[in-house]
């Protein structure tokens, strides 16, 4: 029976100077959880033409313990087998000497093959938001949280009750509990004479392996929670949006398909990972709600 982990751990001392760019390396490592060498390529390095700098600088990190790396499942088809970094005890201490917030994810080593890849696919979302937002002259990112990395209400908290993206809502007629617990929350701002502008996105990365039932049960949790307006919690939003970024274009009718009937879900938008990366993800008409209407995330 193969091993459901993939730890990597083949250290040997490299002597080298740690550098400011390194520092923002091991800064967006804990921002992310975990990401591929090429993802630190075009976060830290976007004037390199090829990824051996960022390479370079990962092993260095990785090396001298900055940084832990693990390795994804090599599938045909299925996204790349670079390495995937993560947050070491040199790099957390460091950072805090830096009076940076280090995040605690546990043990990012020892990770299973179906959450590393869903972390990296988050990862990937969240890099093509980033960039693409990059010196955006009226919008800009002012938050993405992750369900990985977000504290608890209380110190009593237990289970996924600790964590603030997570609510239970209930159907006022059956009584039955829906959970609302997406992988991110997202609000885009404006800036300067379009401060006003504001928008709410809660962030849900399918992979093809759960249920159309479970995703038309998550559908209408987010429904609940937008009648009882529970997301006022995040700021003074009129509403929100749901987007749902799943595997394969198929997969993404099917999900449209079992929402037709389902009463209230046009704040649902759903589009395929092949369709996001930074030239699309804000302003192409990549998403679409269960009667296929084209949305952006900003006008043109």
């Amino acid at each position: 029976m193969s091993n459901p982990y993939l730890p990597l751990d083949e250290r040997r001392q490299v002597s080298f100077k740690l550098t400011e760019r390194d520092v923002e390396i091991l800064k967006a490592v804990n921002r992310y959880r975990y990401m591929r060498t090429s993802q630190v390529w075009h976060l830290i390095f976007p004037e390199n033409t090829t990824n051996q700098a960022a390479a370079r600088r990962l092993k260095y990190l990785y090396h001298n313990g900055f940084l832990g790396r693990v390795q994804p499942l090599i599938q045909p088809g299925h996204g790349s087998g670079e390495m995937a970094y993560y947050l070491d005890k040199a790099g957390q201490d460091l950072l805090r000497d830096h009076d940076e917030d280090v995040f605690q994810y546990g043990k990012s080593g020892q990770v299973k093959r179906a959450f590393l890849q869903h972390a990296l696919d988050l990862s990937e979302f969240r890099l093509c938001l980033e960039t693409a937002l990059q010196g955006h002259e009226i919008v800009e990112l002012h938050r993405f949280t992750c369900d990985f990395e977000v504290k608890g209400h209380t110190d009593r908290a237990v289970g996924n009750r600790r964590y603030k993206l997570y609510h239970e809502v209930i159907h006022p007629l059956t009584r039955e509990r829906f959970v609302v617990y997406p992988d991110g929350l997202i609000i885009l701002k404006g800036k300067g004479k379009y401060e006003q502008f504001q928008k709410l996105y809660f962030l849900e990365i399918d992979r093809g392996t759960e249920g159309l039932s479970r995703i038309r049960d998550k559908v209408i949790g987010y429904n609940l929670y937008l009648r009882e307006v529970v997301y006022k919690k995040f700021g003074e939003f009129d509403d929100f949006k749901v987007l749902l970024q799943t595997s394969s274009s198929k997969r993404a009718q099917n999900i449209r398909r079992c929402l037709t009937d389902q009463e209230g879900t046009d704040f649902v938008w759903i589009t395929s990972v092949e369709q996001v990366n930074r030239d699309s993800i804000l302003t192409s008409p990549i998403w679409q709600n269960h009667r296929q209407e084209a949305k952006a995330l900003l006008k043109g």
